[in-house]
């Protein structure tokens, strides 16, 4: 008899415990909903910095590509070697020849920065001087990501190296 009721009572005991309360559920299910939205925003991020980083460096291959072609003398099958550059407008740069930027040059290259990026700088040209590649002067190039702020400044010395990139 004393066994029995002990019986009884762990198994009341058992079967009373095997379920879970709707306060610990809703605990867990708030802790996850938090974690979650901690890593979220944490992707974001992370996203947002390696696409600036992304555009910075095939800014910084452009500006060298375009200092090569100068300095080799490519024609890019015209009869004559040139000078290359880039031009920076607010929201895209261009690759061209010549001594001058012109919009009307149908072989000029287009890039066009992501919605959310932008030339804090803009409107001026780099001009790489044929053979030597150098530049008229140091100057520094800004990149800007409106959504979170970042900056990048890329800085050229006047033999048309990139000295320094720096994040902000």
């Amino acid at each position: 008899m004393k066994g029995q009721l002990i019986i009884n009572h762990l198994s009341f005991i058992i079967r009373k415990s095997r379920g879970f309360t709707l306060i610990e559920l809703t605990v867990v299910v708030s802790i996850i909903i938090t974690l979650l939205g901690f890593i979220t925003i944490s992707l974001v991020r992370s996203q947002q910095t390696a696409s600036l980083t992304s555009v910075e460096e095939i800014l910084v291959a452009d500006l060298r590509q375009q200092q090569l072609k100068s300095m080799i003398g490519d024609t890019e099958g015209r009869s004559t070697s040139d000078s290359y550059g880039i031009h920076f407008d607010s929201n895209r740069y261009v690759t061209f020849h010549g001594l001058a930027y012109s919009s009307a040059d149908t072989s000029n290259s287009f890039f066009n920065l992501e919605n959310n990026m932008q030339f804090n700088n803009p409107n001026f040209d780099v001009i790489f001087s044929k053979l030597s590649g150098t530049i008229s002067g140091a100057l520094t190039i800004e990149l800007q990501d409106n959504t979170n702020s970042n900056l990048k400044r890329i800085y050229l010395n006047r033999h048309g190296v990139v000295t320094q990139v720096e994040t902000l």
